[in-house]
């Protein structure tokens, strides 16, 4: 499957932050409101979104559902397959 409009590769914490940063302005959500929402700081939310990698995988994940942004992890085929 090849990335699209509805599907992009997640290869980098900066990947994962552009994808959760389009979603929450798709929502029309400030980061403030995202992170009141969550129950995390505004700082998360904005490290997130900027790719720093060092945030949490559960609260970056539960951040990832309330902006309606699915990942799925599938093994990638190799080149001969």
């Amino acid at each position: 499957m090849k990335p699209d409009q509805d599907h992009s590769l997640v290869r980098s914490p900066a990947d994962f932050g552009q994808q959760i940063r389009q979603a929450r302005k798709n929502q029309g959500l400030t980061q403030a409101e995202l992170a009141a929402i969550a129950g995390v700081g505004p700082r998360f939310v904005s490290e997130l979104e900027r790719g720093k990698d060092t945030a949490r995988l559960g609260l970056a994940l539960e951040l990832a559902r309330l902006v309606g942004v699915d990942l799925l992890a599938r093994p990638r085929r190799s080149p001969a397959s």
